[in-house]
């Protein structure tokens, strides 16, 4: 049983190649390894592997640059998962797809979280990112319900952090070199551990469910000021010092921040479906709070930096 894993290099895929450290036949690959925006290349490094499992972890992933770069944006983010569908259909295989909460655009009101079931879009309201995350998320289903045999897994998350560049980094770093940070407020979620959404991808493909989507995100919600408040905090507890102190960070709209591509307001996306999966599992298993998690890598990163001195 033959893994093939895309974005190796990403915070997931980093995280995956722990996960998978000890799994045999599985085979990771970057962007050296395979170019996803050759998708021809693309064709034949499948066909050469052959796996029965597939995970993707890559992604267009530049929420702002897309919007000038919509041609690429579709072609990692829609056609590249199409041709894994494809593939995976005709082996009747496993895919685990990774997609995101950029696929709503704040037709429900905080605090209401997003169902599976809720309509994604309206496709005109969202960013080009978000349409192309979408557009990759109905070309899996569509190909994979073709053959009742392949297995797809589509896990939509929010706020992913881990190893490499992500919002709870740059606010600890932000800490130590000034004084006063501006953080918005009025745009809530919930932060995701990379570790975590690896370790779901072994469950799921270890523990056959009913294809489809889940909302792969922790208990809880949260916003950036919040997070970052959170994330100081406790670097802080952990012995980190800061230049900057908490009640300098002062809280914002996101009105007050503007970006090139629309942002969602409600970002909370509810988990009692991968609830009910995890408890299914032979050795039942629960979500953490994010609290809980980010916590955790908190801790990890201040250990690190004491490490390197």
């Amino acid at each position: 049983m033959s893994i093939l894993v895309f974005g190796k290099d990403g915070q997931v895929g980093k995280a995956l190649q722990i996960q998978l450290a000890g799994q045999n036949d599985v085979i990771f690959l970057g962007r050296e390894e395979c170019d996803l925006a050759n998708t021809q290349n693309l064709k034949k490094t499948i066909e050469h592997h052959n796996p029965h499992i597939i995970i993707n972890a890559s992604a267009y992933t530049a929420v702002d640059k897309a919007q000038t770069e919509k041609e690429l944006a579709f072609k990692i983010n829609e056609k590249v998962p199409r041709i894994m569908a494809e593939h995976i259909a005709q082996v009747s295989g496993t895919l685990i797809h990774y997609s995101t909460d950029y696929v709503f655009d704040d037709t429900k009101s905080v605090p209401e979280s997003y169902l599976e079931t809720d309509p994604a879009g309206p496709i005109e309201s969202l960013g080009i990112y978000g349409q192309s995350k979408l557009a990759g998320e109905e070309a899996i289903q569509k190909i994979c319900q073709k053959n009742p045999s392949a297995n797809f897994y589509i896990l939509r998350t929010s706020w992913v952090y881990g190893d490499g560049n992500n919002f709870i980094k740059t606010m600890l770093r932000l800490a130590t070199e000034r004084e006063q940070l501006k953080v918005v407020c009025d745009q809530w979620g919930v932060p995701t551990s990379a570790h975590w959404l690896a370790h779901l991808a072994l469950l799921f493909f270890r523990n056959p469910a009913t294809s489809g989507i889940y909302h792969a995100v922790p208990h809880g919600r949260t916003n950036w000021y919040e997070l970052a408040v959170f994330a100081i905090e406790a670097a802080k507890r952990f012995g980190q010092s800061f230049q900057l102190e908490t009640k300098n960070i002062v809280a914002i709209p996101a009105t007050e921040y503007p970006l090139t591509a629309p942002r969602p307001y409600n970002s909370l996306l509810n988990n009692n479906k991968l609830e009910r999966f995890m408890a299914s599992l032979p050795y039942p298993q629960i979500i953490p709070h994010w609290d809980e998690e980010v916590l955790q890598y908190v801790e990890h990163l201040v250990s690190s930096v004491k490490q390197q001195k």
